[in-house]
């Protein structure tokens, strides 16, 4: 019961953005997680709101809606903005006119309740003015429901930070969502969507999101979708996060502002740090793909623009060059009773992820306790008889590198016993061109150089390295290729480096 609880007095005198971050936090942590609830500081939530009446070109004055309001928090720059324009208004036409004006709506009643209370805080001033026989209630701005439901009317200004996860969808709302959905769908990818799809002409959304989906290949049709409905405006990478969410969100994050109907085919692009104050960092001007769904290569910092003007100038990717790249066949608690950690008749070595570490092949000693495979009939397609290059899947946010690499050559592949097993968090680039520009130490090369290492965070903002962004990695033409077969080490990494624009 409530009042077994004990009081937080250190609450008593708090402002509304500390009273919302406290609910948040005291949320059981399976809840928050599995409903993907995130608080959003104020200084992004100041963000937000200033990138949407940048690009709106002013003020709204329409309807200004959040679908994941939570406790409201990222309104509060829109509704204090909004009463500071009509302080001269009459107070009982201004506290009708508000409520049509600042809305949101989550399926957290509890949220919901708090944040009607902390919002209609802001108006007392106003309602104070109301003679007291003519007082009514203060208008309630949130209300329970289905975010992803329509809006009460046309939205001017959509702002959100909304659930982020995966979710499984029933085959009716898969239905409903199929024109931006690609695999598996996430929360947050939906909520741009409704927000997208609900905008006035003109109007804009801003929102707090992973930027996952800038490269992603599930977000493929999303982004499609959005570069027809309401092109990218302006994309801010949020940096140097520490300590700016209490329950903390680990994905790289971007505040992305679109508008519907107005696309230049750029977007402006800036840097944010939120370490107690804001501090933004013009970039410039990223350039958006013809074909919406391809992966926006957009420049995370000012130094980036040259590496990505020389790359939107290359038009050769792997596929172009006949290489493949397949996730590594092996999941290893599916087939663990056929791992080993001694050589055995018939058993092959495995390539574990922990095997690429710095970039070269080796046999890491912690995964020596399950080093074989005893393959069966049926498993003969997890096994690699012939050179690659192998690409680590799986990165630490805090990672120096996204690319780590590592050449099978035919030696290497000989020294673990000419055929091995590669678990699935390893990517496996491979050819049957014997006579393609595209060697296996030049590619290999390409991915351990640092051009190619920023261009593929440029790429995404996620931490997984999949098959799908490293097939949309711009890649010189064949004769710089043919070029570089006479190179080798450092020789070769600086010519890289180079041909991308980008000088160490």
């Amino acid at each position: 019961m409530l009042r077994d609880v004990p009081a937080r007095e250190d609450l008593l005198n708090v402002s509304p953005e500390e009273l919302a971050d406290a609910y948040v936090v005291a949320l059981d942590d399976h809840v928050r997680t599995a409903d993907g609830k995130h608080y959003t500081p104020p200084l992004l939530a100041q963000g937000l709101y200033q990138q949407a009446v940048e690009a709106l070109g002013g003020e709204p004055d329409g309807l200004v809606w959040d679908p994941a309001s939570g406790a409201g928090m990222l309104l509060l720059p829109a509704l204090r903005a909004w009463l500071a324009r009509h302080t001269e208004t009459h107070p009982e036409l201004a506290l009708e006119s508000v409520r049509h004006s600042i809305g949101g709506r989550d399926l957290d009643a509890a949220a919901v309740w708090l944040g009607n209370v902390l919002l209609a805080a802001e108006l007392l001033p106003t309602w104070k003015k109301v003679s007291a026989p003519r007082r009514r209630p203060l208008p309630a701005l949130l209300s329970v429901g289905d975010g992803l439901a329509s809006p009460p009317a046309s939205v001017q200004v959509g702002i959100l930070n909304p659930p982020y996860g995966r979710v499984r969808l029933t085959d009716e709302d898969r239905k409903r969502w199929k024109h931006v959905l690609y695999g598996h769908a996430n929360r947050y990818g939906l909520f741009m969507a409704s927000v997208a799809d609900n905008l006035a002409p003109g109007g804009v959304m801003s929102a707090l999101v992973p930027a996952g989906w800038l490269g992603g290949s599930y977000f493929q049709r999303l982004r499609s979708h959005l570069a027809d409905t309401a092109p990218l405006k302006h994309l801010t990478h949020v940096t140097d996060r520490a300590g700016v969410f209490s329950t903390g969100v680990l994905q790289e994050t971007v505040m992305a502002t679109f508008q519907h109907g107005h696309g230049t085919g750029r977007a402006k692009c800036e840097r944010l740090t939120a370490n107690g104050s804001v501090v933004r960092s013009a970039i410039g001007y990223g350039q958006l793909p013809k074909l919406g769904d391809r992966p926006w290569l957009l420049p995370r910092r000012q130094e980036d623009k040259a590496l990505i003007d020389a790359a939107q100038a290359m038009s050769h990717r792997l596929t172009d060059y006949h290489w493949t790249v397949s996730t590594g066949p092996l999941v290893w608690n599916r087939h663990k009773p056929q791992l080993v950690a001694e050589q055995q008749s018939h058993a092959v070595k495995i390539i574990w992820a922990g095997d690429l570490d710095g970039g070269e092949l080796h046999q890491d000693p912690a995964r020596d306790g399950m080093r074989y495979f005893l393959p069966r009939e049926r498993d003969r397609f997890m096994l690699l008889e012939r050179p690659a290059v192998l690409v680590q899947r799986i990165t630490a946010p805090e990672q120096p590198r996204r690319l780590l690499a590592a050449a099978l050559t035919d030696e290497a592949l000989k020294r673990w016993g000419g055929t091995v097993s590669v678990e699935n968090h390893v990517n496996v680039l491979a050819t049957l061109e014997k006579d393609s520009p595209l060697t296996p130490q030049v590619l290999t090369a390409l991915l351990d150089s640092e051009a190619l290492d920023r261009l593929y965070r440029c790429l995404t903002g996620s931490v997984s390295v999949s098959a799908y962004e490293l097939s949309a990695l711009p890649l010189p033409g064949p004769a710089t290729l043919k070029a570089w077969a006479s190179l080798s080490g450092d020789e070769l990494l600086q010519s890289v480096n180079r041909i991308y624009g980008l000088t160490l």
